[in-house]
């Protein structure tokens, strides 16, 4: 009897050494700890790439909470492992120390035994994820090949290559999950099938809009309307594409504001891209109109039209701008002028250059725009157009009452 408790005394004593040394261990770690000044852990080009936010200070503090956490997990194990034998050399608490041993191997044998049933599992979830692997690896090899042309399939456009990936990339991965999930310990249980069921309602309700932009994103994808840095119209914002992505598109104005569009906005709307045909050879067409009185000769506008048209930056001379009689009206005839450029992007400094230039080559040749219409009465008054600009033989007539 009174070697157990000398035995107990002894197991007493090497617990609190056990909590001394491990004491002065930890101190001593957390000693070298403080002395870092440069990145351990994250030392390598491919790990920091991952982790551009950990710097040497934040990676110290890291390495001294885990070491803190470290210190805590052995305490408490050594503890729970080693209280039930220390408690058995004393007949008073034997049968205890039993019983608080039969509680803590009663997990760590659920966990052994769960673990073996699960190894069965777990090397059919690793030949999944092998192959998942190395499969998504030869589409990406084979995509990237479309597109770069070096493969080329009929019908299927380069473009569509890292988009196709994508799609087959998460179709892939969800059927590979779906295979894996059986095999997961703790599939089959009711909590696990109410959390599925949980983020399944919160995914369906949460994400309407969401799913509606990727399919419109998928949609717009193989229609293939426009590219990054097309100019574009789309509803009422004008300008190039910058990113396009399953959710939205972003549009970069004129005026250098970024537009996000939705991409189910883009689907319900119309699309006018003003770069696809400007590498053809007659590139677009831009147009202006302007409206002019009936007593000038149309040759002279149409002369004065195209001249100006011709004079302007940027515009094609080949083939000519030309100009069309749009319309009769009440008190002018409208005329459109049409002119060709490989510059779309440029189209607002090209229209402020047009204007300017038919306005000018429209008072060279003494010719008044009437828009907007100001006079009720013309007979005997002078003609709009800047005074050197009026004709050295132009007399002004006088106002006629009646026969």
């Amino acid at each position: 009897m009174l070697l157990n408790y000398v035995y107990f005394g002894l197991s007493i004593l090497g617990l609190i050494l056990f909590f001394f040394l491990i004491g002065k261990f930890f101190k001593w770690l957390q000693s070298k700890a403080d002395k870092i000044d440069r990145n351990v852990l994250f030392k390598k080009k491919e790990v920091a790439k991952l982790f551009k936010f950990i710097t040497p200070r934040r990676e110290k503090h890291i390495i001294k909470f885990a070491i803190r956490i470290l210190r805590i997990s052995i305490s408490l194990f050594f503890l729970i492992i080693y209280l039930p034998f220390v408690f058995k050399f004393l007949p008073e608490t034997k049968e205890y120390a039993d019983k608080v041993l039969e509680y803590v191997m009663k997990p760590v044998y659920f966990l052994i035994d769960g673990f073996l049933e699960f190894l069965p599992g777990f090397f059919f979830i690793i030949v999944i994820v092998f192959i998942t692997k190395y499969l998504l690896k030869f589409l990406k090899y084979l995509t990237g090949e479309l597109e770069r042309e070096a493969v080329r399939l009929d019908g299927f456009h380069a473009d569509w290559a890292k988009p196709t990936f994508n799609l087959v990339r998460i179709v892939v991965i969800a059927f590979a999950a779906i295979i894996c999930f059986p095999y997961i310990p703790g599939s089959g249980s009711d909590a696990f099938k109410g959390v599925s069921i949980f983020f399944g309602v919160l995914f369906s309700l949460g994400s309407t809009s969401a799913i509606s932009n990727i399919v419109a994103g998928i949609v717009i994808t193989y229609m293939r309307p426009f590219k990054l840095g097309d100019r574009v119209e789309i509803g009422d914002t004008v300008g190039d594409v910058t990113e396009r992505s399953l959710l939205v598109t972003r549009v970069r104005t004129i005026k250098n504001l970024d537009v996000t569009v939705p991409n189910s906005t883009i689907l319900g709307n119309h699309i006018i891209n003003f770069s696809k045909n400007a590498a053809e050879e007659v590139g677009i067409i831009l147009h202006t109109s302007v409206t002019i009185g009936y007593d000038v000769p149309s040759g002279d506008v149409i002369k004065s039209l195209i001249k100006g048209a011709k004079s302007t930056d940027m515009i094609l001379q080949k083939p000519e701008p030309f100009v069309l009689v749009k319309s009769l009206d009440d008190f002018y005839i409208n005329y459109e002028i049409n002119c060709h450029t490989k510059t779309p992007e440029k189209s607002a400094i090209i229209y402020s250059l047009l204007h300017e230039n038919i306005k000018n080559e429209m008072h060279n040749a003494g010719i008044e725009i009437l828009s907007p219409h100001y006079n009720a009465v013309r007979d005997g008054n002078s003609l709009t157009v800047p005074p050197e600009n009026i004709p050295k033989d132009y007399k002004k007539t006088g106002f006629k009452i009646g026969d």
